[in-house]
């Protein structure tokens, strides 16, 4: 199809789907990298003492505009903290990414929850959503990359947003897992340990 034979309004369109793909394509090869960094290593982290909530918080604040747009509603419940050793910046992209995914699998309208808890020396968050839940087959492989059987959630960066996710809070000598039945939401968890007192 030549260019005469596209109308402005086709032409327009097609530009940006264009952008729109290769925007995806330069996120997932960003994930590949730093997946790649984490892995091996070389990937620096700059731990300092820090308030979880005051982490999560600003992850909130990063996904508002997403959020809106889908008429999700973000509820913080934040209990005493305590302080965690950990890289702000790793953590918050953490945090972000699970609220990313909780707000693009919820139904519009519905609501996400944040909770940070403590527990036996452990500071938690946990992202609840309320989408149709991960099948019980694929669960026990949610955080191996490329593990996602849906290929458009890879051309979202899905297939690696969760395997970055193990490999950072690993790094900072945590864990994280995942709760979910079909039909029923998924609830994500993060937990570091705090800084004895």
């Amino acid at each position: 199809m030549s260019g005469e034979e596209i109308g402005a309004k086709d032409r327009r369109l097609l530009i940006e789907m264009m952008h729109s793909a290769a925007r995806r394509l330069h996120h997932f090869f960003e994930n590949v990298m730093l997946l790649s960094s984490l892995k091996s290593g070389r990937c620096q982290f700059n731990p300092e003492p820090a308030d979880l909530r005051e982490v999560v918080h600003e992850a909130v604040c990063d996904v508002a505009t997403s959020a809106a747009d889908r008429k999700i509603k973000i509820e913080e419940k934040f209990n005493a903290g305590r302080i965690v050793n950990l890289d702000p910046k790793q953590i918050r992209m953490v945090v972000a990414s699970l609220l990313d995914n909780a707000i693009r699998f919820s139904p519009s309208g519905a609501r996400v929850n944040v909770y940070v808890t403590g527990d036996n020396g452990y500071s938690c968050v946990s992202v609840t959503d309320r989408g149709e839940g991960i099948d019980p087959d694929y669960l026990p492989y949610v955080f191996e990359e490329l593990s996602n059987p849906d290929i458009d959630h890879h051309s979202q960066g899905q297939g690696l947003s969760l395997a970055i996710a193990r490999q950072i809070v690993q790094q900072h000598n945590g864990t994280i897992g995942a709760e979910s039945a079909k039909g029923s939401g998924t609830t994500f968890t993060v937990r570091l340990p705090v800084i004895p007192l």
